[in-house]
């Protein structure tokens, strides 16, 4: 089948887009890919056999379209334009929206032209979007109040073809709430790639450089609802056990956070090594060259406690001690299978680390816990429910 997927961001760096693309791409579908660019990214190119198309739209005005999508049409206008000059040029069978507000975008495709609607749940839309700093500033409430995502969510996943979620439990929930035929919405976890997540892809100069530290790594979206101010008010009592430590934090920042002014702030800005955005290849040698992984979101929200973050997938591919919250999914897999702790306030999070430092046997104990279960959580297993989604699809066209 000729896909045409909709990304409202750039691409790349977005890992999931890309694993499903190829993916998709080596069993014979045709994959095309329609984002934004902010930059002079090339208008076309291909990809890993797939076929990138892009537009400029300038970053703040993207911005502040996206945040008001429900109440405005122009971000809408803008999407549509762009879809039907694709597909005059292309004959596509399929469009696949990733995450939820492009989907009105392609349900006006499918009713025109028959073409199937996959829409992609990268997360529990409804449930994230209003605890996102942009819709907490003053201006922010205001919008959320004119916006009904849930409405909107319900409307649009009731008439795809097929919906991908994440993990099992946001599955079992759009089946009670919007009443999706079981048959037709499948759970597809974003795990990393074993092909990428191993010890034979290691840059040993990234180790070296942190060599001589105690090293606490994050790597992912920087923004208000990760709880890292749980890691950086810990530093300063850290410190005085482990004099090493460092606390390395790797992604973009978002609106309403910043991590560096913060640890700053507490005296220990020399502890904190903030080092933008990696590639998804550099990754697992910042892994590897950490002693403890981090993970402690904010557990106010459906959403978190119905998933796994990707990262603790990849953790666990590069055998590390895991920390965190008690988001219900995460902290389930991390203390059932004994690779990490679970915790809720800084003096459990501190004593957490305390014990990962003080004692190697812990270290060893899951290391090799991690190894009992990594073959479960790659991509090359989970992405067997994709292939069969779509081979059902491919029957309906």
């Amino acid at each position: 089948m000729n896909v045409l997927m909709l990304l409202d961001q750039q691409f790349p760096p977005d890992e999931r887009v890309m694993k499903e693309a190829i993916t998709l791409s080596a069993i014979g579908h045709i994959i095309h890919i329609l984002c934004v660019t902010y930059s002079k990214q090339k208008k076309y190119e291909v990809i890993e056999d797939v076929h990138v198309h892009r537009f400029y739209y300038p970053v703040s005005f993207h911005k502040k379209l996206t945040a008001t999508y429900l109440v405005q049409p122009f971000h809408f206008f803008i999407w549509s334009l762009k879809v039907r000059q694709l597909l005059k040029q292309y004959k596509i069978d399929v469009i696949h929206v990733h995450d939820l507000p492009l989907s009105n975008v392609a349900l006006r495709q499918k009713k025109m032209k028959q073409i199937k609607l996959v829409c992609d749940q990268h997360e529990y839309y409804s449930n994230w979007i209003t605890h996102a700093a942009h819709y907490n500033t003053r201006l922010g409430r205001i919008v959320r109040k004119l916006s009904n995502w849930k409405q909107y969510e319900q409307k649009m996943l009731s008439q795809a073809d097929l919906v991908i979620t994440v993990e099992e439990p946001l599955r079992s929930a759009y089946i009670e709430e919007i009443g999706i035929n079981p048959d037709r919405i499948i759970s597809v976890p974003n795990t990393p790639m074993q092909s990428v997540f191993n010890d034979e892809n290691i840059d040993e100069e990234i180790v070296k450089k942190y060599q001589d530290n105690f090293v606490i790594f994050y790597a992912g979206t920087i923004d208000i609802l990760r709880g890292l101010n749980l890691v950086i008010e810990s530093l300063p009592q850290l410190e005085k056990v482990i004099p090493n430590i460092k606390f390395v934090l790797a992604g973009r920042i978002a609106f309403g956070i910043d991590p560096v002014e913060d640890a700053k702030r507490l005296g220990v800005g020399h502890l904190l090594d903030y080092i933008g955005w990696v590639p998804l290849n550099k990754l697992p040698s910042y892994i590897k060259a950490s002693d403890i992984c981090n993970h402690t979101p904010y557990t106010d929200s459906d959403e978190v406690n119905k998933t796994i973050a990707t990262k603790i997938y990849q953790y666990i591919l590069m055998q590390k001690p895991i920390i965190t919250s008690r988001a219900k999914m995460m902290a389930d897999l991390v203390v059932t299978n004994q690779i990490g702790y679970s915790v809720s306030t800084k003096d459990e999070y501190i004593d957490a680390v305390k014990k990962i430092y003080q004692d190697k046997k812990v270290i060893e104990s899951i290391e090799i816990n991690c190894q009992k279960i990594s073959d479960r959580f790659t991509w090359e297993k989970t992405s067997v429910s994709l292939i069969s989604g779509y081979g059902r699809l491919e029957k309906m066209v």
